[in-house]
C-alpha cells in the first residue's frame, strides 16, 4: 500500500485559490523543463489560475510539441533551448520579461547521474546557475527552484549537484529577485519515479528492491506536488 497520497482536486480548493491565484494570475512565467512530468503539470496549473504569458523552456522537441498542444496558442511561447545555452535564455529573457521562473528542468535519475557525472554536473548545476544569474540581471521576482530531498546529506552525484544549487541560490547576491528552493521526492509518475520499477518487478514475480524490508515510503500525486512548488514559491521568502 501506498502511504501519503491525498485524493483532492486543486482546482477547487479553496487554499489553492487564495494562495496562487494572486501569486500566477496576469504574470509572464518562465517554466524550464516545461515538457517534463513536473514542468507540464506546474505549466497547466499556471495557465488554470490565470498566466498571463507562459514562456516554456523545454531541450525536447516532442515534450514541447505535447504540452504545446495541449495548452493552445494564445498564452504559450514554446522554445527549444537547453539551459545551458546561456545567450538564447539570456535573450530569451530580454524579449519576453518574465516575472517569475520555475525551474524544474534536471536530470534526475541517481544510477544515470553517477555514470554519467560530467552531464549531470553540466546541466544541474551549470544549467541552473545560468538560469539563476539571468533572473537576477533580469530583474525577476522570483524564481523557484526544483530540488531534491536527495540534497539532504547527499550521497550519490544527483543529490550533490542539487545541494550546490541550493547553496548557490542562497548565498549569490540576487537584489531584488527572491529566490526559493524546493525539496521533494517520490512523486507518483513522474520522470524519475521508482513506482514503474516497482510495478516492473511485481510483474516479474519479484522481488521488489525495496531499500529495506521495513521501510515505509511517502509519495504524492504530480498534481499536489506542483501545488506545492507553486504554494512554496508563492509563501517562501529568500
Amino acid at each position: 500500500m501506498y502511504k501519503g497520497v491525498a485524493e483532492f482536486s486543486y482546482y477547487k480548493s479553496y487554499k489553492a485559490l487564495k494562495t496562487l491565484k494572486p501569486f500566477l494570475k496576469d504574470k509572464k512565467i518562465l517554466v524550464t523543463g516545461a515538457g517534463g512530468s513536473i514542468g507540464s503539470e506546474i505549466s497547466r496549473q499556471c495557465k488554470t489560475f490565470g498566466a498571463k504569458k507562459l514562456i516554456l523552456v523545454e531541450n525536447s522537441e516532442y515534450n514541447l510539441y505535447k504540452i504545446s498542444e495541449e495548452l493552445g496558442e494564445d498564452i504559450i511561447v514554446p522554445r527549444l533551448i537547453s539551459v545551458l545555452e546561456y545567450k538564447k535564455l539570456d535573450t530569451l529573457f530580454s524579449e519576453f520579461k518574465p516575472q517569475i521562473v520555475i525551474h524544474t528542468a534536471a536530470y534526475k535519475h541517481v544510477p544515470l547521474c553517477e555514470a554519467n557525472g560530467d552531464s549531470a554536473i553540466e546541466n544541474n548545476i551549470l544549467g541552473s546557475k545560468n538560469l539563476i544569474d539571468i533572473g537576477i540581471k533580469h530583474g525577476v521576482e522570483k524564481i523557484v527552484n526544483i530540488s531534491s530531498d536527495k540534497a539532504v546529506r547527499p550521497t550519490n552525484i544527483m543529490g550533490a549537484t542539487k545541494r550546490v544549487i541550493e547553496l548557490y541560490a542562497q548565498n549569490v547576491p540576487s537584489g531584488k529577485t527572491e529566490i526559493v528552493s524546493v525539496r521533494f521526492g517520490n512523486v507518483l509518475g513522474s520522470n524519475g519515479s521508482v513506482i514503474p520499477r516497482f510495478r516492473q518487478q511485481i510483474e516479474d514475480g519479484g522481488p521488489i528492491t525495496v531499500t529495506h524490508p521495513e521501510v515505509t515510503r511517502y509519495f504524492m500525486t504530480i498534481p499536489e506536488a506542483c501545488q506545492l512548488v507553486l504554494e512554496a514559491g508563492a509563501m517562501g521568502k529568500g
